[in-house]
């Protein structure tokens, strides 16, 4: 496993402002993951269950919802960065869009970059790009922004 990134006060994120933070190590979906998420979201449609009729279908395998690899972020991005002395807050997002299935079996990369960074009158507001892509691939799945809040502790 790669060191982590650490972060110490809300200063050490101007270094990252325009720049890549961390692109992660693939994850290996599960026809089980997608299903556990499925379950959690009440989220029951076939395509997400039925393998045998998902795997004749143009998917070719079980999919996962749209919000699936949002769902992630939060922690694929703790997996990577490790905060010490700040309290963060998610204010939402931007911009998600969702651009083709994540199926069981695929291995997905998050690539996360800091877009920019503004000023409060207290803290700042980070706004975080992301990418979702299938390993070896290079049209995104999904990609977006969102805002997270920091204040010095």
């Amino acid at each position: 496993m790669t060191a982590k990134i650490e972060l110490h006060g809300i200063e050490s994120l101007f270094s990252y402002e325009g720049k890549e933070l961390f692109t992660s190590r693939p994850m290996h979906i599960s026809a089980e993951m997608i299903q556990d998420f499925c379950r959690s979201v009440n989220q029951m449609d076939w395509f997400h269950f039925d393998q045998e009729r998902a795997k004749a279908s143009p998917f070719g395998a079980i999919v996962a919802p749209g919000m699936f690899t949002m769902s992630l972020l939060h922690s694929v991005y703790f997996d990577h960065v490790e905060l010490h002395n700040m309290k963060a807050l998610f204010l939402g997002t931007d911009r998600f869009r969702i651009l083709k299935p994540v199926k069981a079996g695929d291995s997905i990369v998050l690539k996360f970059s800091v877009d920019k960074i503004e000023q409060r009158k207290e803290g700042i507001a980070v706004h975080y790009d992301f990418t979702w892509t299938v390993e070896g691939e290079e049209q995104p799945v999904t990609l977006g922004n969102f805002i997270v809040r920091y204040w010095p502790l």
